[in-house]
């Protein structure tokens, strides 16, 4: 029989590969539980009270932030997004936009690695009087216009839904939350839809279906599009796509 000490190369081999496999092992442990980790979410009487600023916004200032903090790089120079993929921030109300950069500096939105990265470090740098301010200056910006890449023919398949739902499969009209034209939503986690791109609604949408994203109070927007098939998602984002602005369209 050998020992370890006729053959040590080849036991130093056999311990180095064994510490590297428990190595190997834990490390997989680890990232186990971490995915497996909750997700933290909005407490409703949490929200209302980190939401208390966003009416104290200065609007000057937060065009101000916009550009020095290159916010104008991804969503545009008056937030009216450029990209396919990122949304515009245009025309909603101060206290979503306020929300969406708590959700993103609690680390609750997680749905695409290099946007949540991205956006979770800028909103890292801001304190609650700055994210008011930029949220204010949004809000008062033009409404989006409606992207060119807008389907109109897909955008009919989708008002039946948006204004009806499906009583059926339970699936409620998206009109009762986010208005008749896709304007503005009636509580501070429903946002205006009206002029998003296609691209991002759907890619927002698969998120929420796959349990990716958890910053809707409640997992209403969870439960909603769990229901909701490839094919209708993509009809309700060319819906709402084309309720944007019509300014400056031939």
């Amino acid at each position: 029989m050998n020992t370890p000490a006729k053959h040590p190369t080849l036991f130093l081999i056999k311990t180095l590969a064994g510490l590297l496999f428990v190595g190997i092992s834990s490390l997989a442990l680890a990232e186990t539980k971490k995915v497996a980790t909750p997700m933290p979410e909005w407490d409703s009487v949490q929200l209302q009270a980190a939401l208390s600023k966003a009416a104290s916004g200065n609007a000057e200032e937060g065009k101000r932030l916009n550009h020095y903090l290159y916010c104008s790089a991804c969503h545009g120079d008056n937030g009216n997004s450029p990209s396919r993929n990122w949304p515009s921030l245009t025309g909603q109300k101060p206290d979503y936009v306020m929300k969406t950069l708590l959700d993103y500096k609690r680390d609750m939105r997680r749905d695409h690695y290099r946007k949540a990265y991205v956006m979770t470090r800028m909103s890292q740098l801001l304190s609650e009087q700055q994210m008011a301010d930029l949220a204010t200056y949004y809000a008062q910006q033009p409404a989006p216009v409606v992207p060119p890449q807008t389907n109109l023919k897909l955008a009919k398949q989708g008002a039946n839904l948006a204004n009806q739902g499906d009583d059926k499969r339970g699936i409620s009209a998206c009109t009762t939350c986010h208005g008749e034209q896709g304007e503005s939503g009636i509580t501070p986690e429903t946002p205006a839809l009206a002029g998003q791109t296609p691209e991002y609604f759907i890619q927002a949408m698969q998120m929420y279906k796959a349990g990716m994203r958890t910053s809707d109070v409640g997992g209403v927007m969870r439960m909603f599009a769990k229901g909701l098939t490839t094919s209708e998602i993509t009809a309700l984002a060319h819906y709402y796509a084309s309720l944007g602005s019509k300014r400056n369209m031939q």
